[in-house]
């Protein structure tokens, strides 16, 4: 005769609970920056400006220029320096106007293939898109993960691929949680 004691022996019930972790899968253009801030090098900008010695030399010129002309060192055509300086002024206005409108077309695509929700599970990531499309990664096919200001980036092994997580909407101890469980999962990368 038994007295039931055997079927509490076998499994905890805790055993059964599966942790998840739910996040948004769209992000905002402030979360992009951010993405961008964390994947872009950091001799980005140098290596930009090295790669357009020429540009950057001409504006050297034109503030050697400027300034010489100013401290009565030259005596320069100021109608035409000015000119100079409004072509340039125009030319770093229409950068800046076609670099935002470049960027907001980019995230309006960027939004359009991401999936609907991530949900990070024991067994790996899963994605969730619209009209019911699921997707799945297992944590082997991450190398790491690093956090940013607003998102945290799962690295994939293979490529510069990665699977973003919004978190700007998480404090600092609603993120701990979140910490706890990759490092369980996938080592932190170095930056």
């Amino acid at each position: 005769m038994s007295d039931g004691s055997e079927e509490l022996r076998g499994a905890s019930p805790l055993e059964d609970l599966e942790t998840k972790m739910q996040f948004q899968g769209k992000i905002t253009e402030a979360d992009l920056n951010d993405v961008r801030k964390m994947i872009v090098s950091k001799m980005y900008w140098p290596r930009l400006l090295l790669a357009n010695w020429y540009g950057l030399a001409l504006i050297l010129a034109l503030i050697w220029a400027t300034i010489s002309g100013l401290l009565g060192q030259t005596k320069p055509n100021w109608r035409a320096v000015a000119m100079i300086w409004v072509v340039v002024a125009g030319i770093v206005l229409w950068v800046v106007y076609r670099a935002k409108r470049s960027q907001a077309r980019e995230l309006t695509e960027l939004n359009a293939t991401l999936p609907d929700q991530v949900i990070l599970t024991n067994d790996g990531v899963k994605c969730d898109g619209p009209n019911g499309a699921t997707g799945f990664l297992p944590w082997r096919t991450f190398k790491g993960w690093r956090e940013g200001r607003r998102v945290v980036l799962l690295d994939q092994c293979q490529g510069n691929r990665f699977v973003m997580l919004p978190v700007s909407q998480l404090s600092e101890i609603e993120r701990q949680p979140i910490r706890q469980f990759l490092q369980s999962h996938i080592p932190p990368v170095n930056q």
